[in-house]
This record gives C-alpha cells, structure tokens and sequence, in this order.
C-alpha cells in the first residue's frame, strides 16, 4: 500500500508540475469557486451512509445500505440541478461569484460522480481491498491527468479543462474500483433492491445524516470557504488560484497517505473496539505517534524550501502560491496528524463530539476571513492569520481524540508543541541561512508581537 501511495505523489506531482506551466493562477481561481459548489454537494449527496459501509454484519444489511446511499445521492444531486436550471443566476448574484456564468450547471453532474467515487471507494474498504484500492487510484489519476495536458495543450487553457478533468478522474476511478476492486456487483442487480428494507437501514444508521453527514459537509464547506469569502470580497482571481493550488499539493500527502492509513485503521479500529475494546488505546497512540513523525518531515520540508521550492519548480509565476503554502503547512501539521485517527469518533460512536468541532470551525474561519478582509489585510497576511487559527483549532481537535481514547492529552500535545516549535525554528533557521529570509511565518509571528 505503502509503495503504491509513494507512487501516487510521485505521479500527482509529474502532472501538477506540467499543469501548472499550462494553466494560469486565474484558470485556478476560477475552478476554486466551482470546487465550492460541487465539493460541498458531492459530499452532502449520500448523507455520510457511505461511512457506515464497514459496520453491517450482514452482507443483506450492506447491500441495503449501499443501495439506501446510492438512492439518496441520485436524488440529491438531480434536485440541486434542477434548482440551478431556474434559480442559477440569481444564487451566484445572491454569493457574489458571478464570474462563474454557466459553470454552475456543472455542478451537480460533477457532484454526482464525486459521491459514486465516494461508494466505490468505502465499499472497498469493507472487503479490505487495499492493495488494488490505490493502484486503481493512481491508474484513474493517470489516465485523467493526461486528459487535463491535452486539454491545455491543444484545445486551450482555461478552467473548463480542470472541470472536466474532475469529473473524468471520479468516473473513471468509480468503474476501475466496480471492474477490478470490488469485482462482484452482484448487489447492484435490480432483483436484489428492497425499499422496505432501504428504509429500516435509514433508520438503523440514522446517525449517519444526523451527525456524520453534516460533519462531512463542514469539513468540505469550511475548507472552501476562502475561495468563497476572498471573491465576495472583490480578491483577484490570481490569488485565489494561488490558494488553491496550494491546497493541491498540501492535500497530496494528505489524501494518499493519510487517507490510505485511515482506510486500514477505520477497519482494524472498527474490530478491535468490537473483539478487544482494551487495545484501542495503544493502538491509537502508536498510529499518533507515527503520523508526528510524519508530519515532522512534511512541516520542515514545507517551510525550510516552499517559496524557493515553488519557484524551482513550477516558475516565478507561482511564487506566492509558495509563500502560501509555507503559512498553511503550520496547520496542516495538525490537521495531517488528526486525519487517519479522528476515525475514532465514528467507531467509538462520538459523532456528535465530531460535528460540534467542525460545526464550530466553520464558523471561526468565516469569523477570521471575514474580519481580515473586512479590515483590508493583504492576501499574504490574510492567509497567515488563516493559518495560526486553523492551527490552534486542530489542537484542541487532537485533544479530543487523545481523550476519546484514553491517552493524557495535555501531557501529549505539550510534548508535540515543544517537538513543533524545534521544528519550526529548525527550519526558519535553515531558511534563513541559505536565502537570507526566515519566511512569511515569521514575518505574521512577528507583527502579532509588535515586534516588526
């Protein structure tokens, strides 16, 4: 599994390096605003059934799940087209996001795809194919990627490529996981729908679009929320493509191998809170304390070469982008700790304690960015007071699991805090010896402290 995520950022990596040559910050922007609409409702489409998959112990209870999910993101998605055909102009008036015209109506087919992705992908979790899982994942990006080159080379540079190469990766992921992942589709056959039995597994779960489904829908809405906020507030497109492609590169890691490490952990947390509810404990910490060192490495590479990386890498044109991503790596070190082990919320039935944290996230990042843009901050310093609150907010996220699962929490976030400043200066350190510049970090510590 692990080779294979390797292979996946390396292959991620490739393109986006080529990506970024063709299409301009402002063809980013543009696809950042669509990504608002159909991130938020690809995942708001199934009601977070789809988590549930790996729970029925019964393969007739899954099968009724599955089809419960299928349903309901169907229904969901085709109503929300239906919204756009009548009522489209007047909500990207209504949002300030008129720039982008015609693309809304996009939006729903795109999300559609983004949830069928979403069943393959959990439904492949439950029979444990985790191996074929992420070489059908790197095989989708592949073929989808190339796709995106060619778009930009031949026919045009311009956001519509990045759409439809969006839509094109989740449908050709979602039929290589039902051919060559799952393999049996015997429980899609149409003699093997009951809706009676639809209906007691919705209520069975219910939980799942009570608390698990709206945690879901934070998690996507708050992290769009900047390109969302900074186009209200009249930011150039420019800079909102310089965000979001530095959330792509930031989420590379993230999704592939923190996504491939919650996969196996969910199940395995799953059966031995089941079998052995004594060992979840330790096994909690040891994954905690693999991901810190993980995120270590990633926290000292990104700030110690990210503006400099950036320009090596993807040209002078992208600088700010890795400026950007130098501010956002300080929460992303938490955030890349919390993703695998936060499902233990789900599995210890806490799901209620996961939706007040986002739910309250949410809010606080549309507070931060709206009173930065209200008060005329740069882009450069919006992002980096972005950055420290989603960071200090991660914190106490971590300290919720570490207690969910026994672990002293403040003796260990103290512990991480100490190992996180070491780093930090590290790297500043590092930074400023080689281009004479401790970075943007510094730049935002010091003007808090009114030392600058």
């Amino acid at each position: 599994m692990f080779s294979s995520s390797g292979l996946s950022i390396v292959v991620q990596f490739v393109f986006f390096y080529l990506l970024s040559r063709i299409y301009a910050p402002a063809d980013y922007g543009l696809f950042g605003v669509f990504n608002i609409y159909a991130s938020t409702l690809g995942n708001l489409a199934s009601f977070g059934y789809n988590q549930a998959f790996v729970l029925p112990a019964q393969d007739k209870q899954f099968r009724q799940l599955l089809h419960l999910t299928i349903a309901v993101s169907t229904i969901t998605c085709t109503c929300f087209a239906l919204c756009m055909w009548f009522w489209g102009d007047w909500t990207l008036h209504a949002f300030g996001h008129q720039q982008l015209g015609w693309y809304i109506h996009l939006v729903a087919p795109v999300a559609l795809l983004m949830a069928f992705d979403r069943i393959a992908s959990d439904w492949a979790i439950r029979i444990k194919s985790f191996k074929h899982q992420m070489w059908t994942s790197v095989s989708s990006t592949i073929l989808s990627r190339i796709y995106n080159v060619y778009h930009g080379w031949i026919i045009g540079p311009d956001a519509i490529g990045l759409v439809i190469t969006t839509g094109l990766q989740h449908i050709l992921r979602t039929l290589l996981y039902l051919r060559f992942v799952i393999g049996n589709l015997t429980a899609l056959r149409r003699n093997n729908w009951n809706y009676k039995g639809m209906l007691e597994v919705a209520k069975a779960y219910s939980r799942y679009p009570t608390y698990v489904h709206w945690s879901n829908v934070l998690v996507i809405f708050s992290g769009a929320l900047p390109p969302a906020v900074l186009a209200y507030y009249g930011y150039a497109l420019q800079d909102i493509g310089y965000y979001v492609h530095a959330l792509v590169l930031l989420d590379i890691p993230i999704r592939l191998m923190g996504s491939g490490i919650a996969s196996v952990f969910t199940q395995k947390a799953a059966e031995i809170n089941r079998d052995r509810p004594e060992e979840l404990g330790p096994q909690g910490a040891k994954l905690y304390h693999n991901m810190l060192i993980v995120s270590c490495v990633f926290l000292f590479v990104v700030l110690s070469a990210g503006e400099w990386g950036y320009v090596l890498v993807f040209g002078n044109n992208w600088r700010t982008a890795g400026l950007i991503a130098e501010l956002l790596a300080i929460f992303y070190f938490f955030r890349m700790i919390s993703s695998p082990i936060s499902a233990v919320f789900f599995v210890l039935k806490a799901e209620r304690q996961n939706f007040v944290f986002h739910l309250s996230l949410t809010f606080v990042r549309l507070i931060t960015l709206c009173l930065c843009a209200t008060y005329g901050l740069d882009f450069i310093a919006l992002m980096g007071w972005y950055a420290l609150i989603n960071a200090l907010w991660y914190m106490l996220y971590l300290a919720q699991i570490l207690h969910l699962i026994r672990i002293a929490a403040l003796t260990t976030l103290l512990k991480t805090l100490v190992i996180t400043l070491g780093v930090v200066i590290s790297s500043m350190l590092l930074r400023w010896l080689i281009f004479d510049d401790p970075g943007p970090l510094y730049s935002i510590v010091c003007s808090i402290f009114a030392m600058k």
